[in-house]
């Protein structure tokens, strides 16, 4: 149990410090472009443990390593380091500097031409506007690495949207929907895998939906009403993708009993199967009695009966489940990451709309508790795995980071357009206003991750639904 809390510990203390570090690196990166002074490039917060100077600027690993921070001159006091008195804080304290600090992260009426806010909105803009880049910059690499590599992936998701399992009692049964059918399209939009379609699906909760359905030769609209679970209101219609097979293992039950390659589990001893992951519990605890399956092949379903055979002290079939091979040249695996992120951004985004429109339940979100885990477990999974979690929490750091609540990156860019639009500076008085407003915004949102995070508990899980 303290293993697996150290490894848990571990992984989130890496994931984080390693997007945020890289976030931080691209306002660094800019700022020192533009010849601005930065007197601190630091990984993590509070006291200083060790480090290097580069120029002017103190590179240095602090102590509580849950993020990090660059400071610039110009701006007032980081109160998060030891730092209790900045260049800032001396030039607001001396008159012939004529030094104004606001409570924004700006100073107004700064004579200093070298001073972060002295300098033309364009460049500052372009500062904040570096961390949420390089976030993106870093899912990018990774996930061009992965494509030039080569990688595996759940096939379902680029099946496909034929369906394997149907719920009892969901919508889906109630609108005459089978196995076997093929999604065609929904509400007009064509659907070439599994993937687009349930992503389509879950943004839809409680809504009537257009099902274009191939059913053998012939095609027919069904309309289906999703539903949505209490807990996080996606939608959701009860259906399940087919339940690949990929390897058969030679000379294994599965293989003498006739499965192949690409043939689909429906059923294990009348229990529906809508997921792999449900296979080896019902495989291990058979106790080698013989298991009855209903196997979908090429629109037929077929009855089979395998005994399964012990393996290193387990029982087991001899089959595997179906993945696919992604791997690209330089240019391929460049354009696949692209794609990949730009469709995750797109994504990003309609779900940030739903939450914000209250279509969705702010319980889909995930917090520190919610990432520490996903950590954790990717990190028990391999390195690979903690490497893709860390591109794809990147992506989502560097788009909330976007948006225009102060005092986030994007909150900054939009007084800076603000005021370029205006043309003049807004006033303290304002600025004060948006980043107070900003600021209670960011620390609701933080209490209902935090709440969202402790509802998925088993502690507190029962008293948060």
């Amino acid at each position: 149990m303290m293993g697996d809390a150290a490894i848990t510990l571990g992984a989130f203390v890496a994931v984080l410090g390693i997007i945020i570090f890289v976030h931080e690196g691209g306002h660094l990166l800019v700022a020192k472009a533009f010849g601005m002074k930065v007197f601190v490039f630091s990984f993590g917060f509070g006291k200083r443990l060790f480090g290097f100077k580069w120029g002017d600027t103190d590179c240095r690993v602090s102590l509580i390593p849950l993020g990090g921070y660059v400071k610039l001159e110009g701006e007032p006091d980081d109160f998060l380091s030891e730092d209790a008195k900045t260049a800032a804080g001396a030039a607001a304290e001396d008159p012939s500097l004529k030094a104004v600090p606001l409570g924004d992260g700006t100073i107004a009426g700064v004579e200093n031409p070298d001073y972060f806010t002295a300098r033309p909105r364009w460049q500052r803009f372009l500062v904040y506007l570096a961390g949420p880049i390089m976030n993106a910059l870093l899912t990018l690499s990774v996930f061009t690495v992965f494509y030039m590599i080569g990688f595996g992936v759940d096939a379902t998701r680029y099946d496909r949207p034929i369906l394997g399992v149907v719920d009892a009692g969901s919508p889906a049964e109630a609108a005459g929907l089978r196995f076997g059918d093929e999604i065609l399209a929904i509400d007009g939009e064509r659907q070439a895998t599994w993937e687009e379609a349930q992503y389509h699906i879950l943004l839809r909760p409680d809504r009537a939906l257009r099902l274009l359905v191939r059913r053998g030769q012939e095609e027919r609209d069904i309309e289906v009403r999703s539903r949505s679970a209490p807990a996080d209101r996606l939608g959701s219609i009860g259906v399940h993708p087919l339940v690949r097979i990929g390897t058969v293992v030679p000379g294994q039950p599965a293989a003498e009993a006739g499965l192949r390659f690409d043939d689909a589990i429906l059923r294990i001893d009348d229990k529906p199967i809508a997921s792999f992951e449900e296979i080896p519990a019902i495989v291990g605890g058979s106790g080698g009695k013989p298991l009855r399956l209903e196997v979908w092949r090429e629109g037929r379903v077929l009855k089979l009966e395998i005994t399964p055979r012990t393996e290193g002290g387990a029982y087991r079939l001899g089959f595997y489940q179906k993945t696919v091979a992604k791997k690209f040249g330089p240019l391929g695996a460049a354009r696949e990451a692209l794609r990949w992120t730009a469709n995750m951004t797109r994504q990003t985004g309609d779900i940030l709309w739903r939450l914000v429109t209250l279509q969705i339940s702010f319980k889909t979100m995930m917090g520190p508790l919610g990432i520490a885990k996903a950590s954790g477990d990717a990190a028990r999974e391999g390195p690979d795995r903690l490497v893709f979690i860390v591109a794809v929490i990147s992506l989502q750091v560097g788009i909330l980071n976007l948006l225009p609540i102060a005092p986030l990156d994007g909150g900054h860019m939009a007084i800076l357009a603000g005021e370029g639009l205006l043309r003049r500076d807004f006033s303290a008085t304002v600025k004060t206003w948006i980043m107070n407003a900003g600021a209670m915004v960011i620390f609701l949102l933080i209490g209902l991750v935090l709440v969202s995070d402790l509802s998925k508990t088993s502690l507190l899980g029962r008293f948060l639904q």
